[in-house]
């Protein structure tokens, strides 16, 4: 059963990587229903055979390990730490958006013990950014904050925790007034579709801090005043003008 595991979770892995170059709210639900479909026989048998499996734990951590071993050999063929960093932060988006919750989702009770494995592994080995578990019902339940997303960034470029103040603040702006007008709908929709790429694309960048400064002091900080101020109309504006400048200077440039 486990003879083809090899072959399969790399296949998985490759599939993500094409995946996550459109990954957004639109498709997510399409490409994820079809990407677990393609492997959701060898996920049965995983689930089925790890049932009547005696030594679980060995098995479970030869499986995690195929994922991380197969990345860490690529990796070592690249010698500029900069492409490598660069590769790394699309293998990262890879995992946890189409590897991780489709084996959360395809292999039954032995699925969440897989991922946490990966995880741990690819934490120590791949990744100096630390990833966590997904599920694909996290990312969909992410889907809902994206207007925060880059706000999120820049928080953590910052220094402030995620349930901070300002991020607080521009999240109950979104619930209680953007998506109760239409205008503020079609910016939420807007932002939800552009802003996982403008985040990692501008996180690929030497100079990715200083970039979250200035998104924090030219478009965020006025729009928290405004807020502050009851202002709702004109923050709407300041959000608006920083999806437009960041979608034409990081998507389309």
């Amino acid at each position: 059963m486990y003879s083809d595991a090899q072959e399969t979770l790399i296949n998985l892995f490759e599939d993500a990587l094409i995946l996550v170059k459109s990954f957004n709210r639109d498709v997510y639900k399409s490409d994820f229903e079809t990407h677990y479909n393609k492997y959701k026989d060898f996920f049965v048998n995983v689930n089925e055979s790890l049932r009547e499996e005696e030594g679980k734990e060995a098995v479970i951590s030869e499986l995690a390990g195929i994922i991380p071993n197969y990345i860490d050999g690529k990796l070592k063929k690249i010698g500029q730490k900069r492409k490598r960093e660069n590769l790394i932060l699309d293998y990262n988006m890879a995992l946890v958006t189409y590897v991780l919750p489709v084996i959360n989702y395809g292999v039954g009770e032995y699925g969440n013990a897989i991922s946490e494995k990966i995880v741990e592994l690819w934490n120590n080995n791949i990744s100096s950014v630390t990833i966590k578990n997904a599920t694909y019902e996290t990312i969909t339940e992410g889907f809902k904050k994206r207007l925060c997303y880059i706000t999120t960034a820049v928080c953590e470029s910052l220094g402030k925790p995620d349930d901070c103040y300002e991020l607080e603040l521009l999240r109950n702006y979104r619930d209680k007034y953007l998506i109760e007008e239409n205008a503020g709908r079609d910016i939420v929709q807007q932002y939800y579709n552009i802003a996982p790429t403008i985040v990692k694309r501008i996180d690929k960048r030497d100079d990715a801090k200083g970039i979250y400064k200035r998104i924090w002091t030219d478009y965020l900080t006025p729009c928290i005043h405004l807020i502050e101020e009851n202002e709702k109309e004109a923050c709407k504006k300041v959000y608006s003008d920083m999806v437009y400048d960041l979608q034409k200077k990081y998507i389309y440039s």
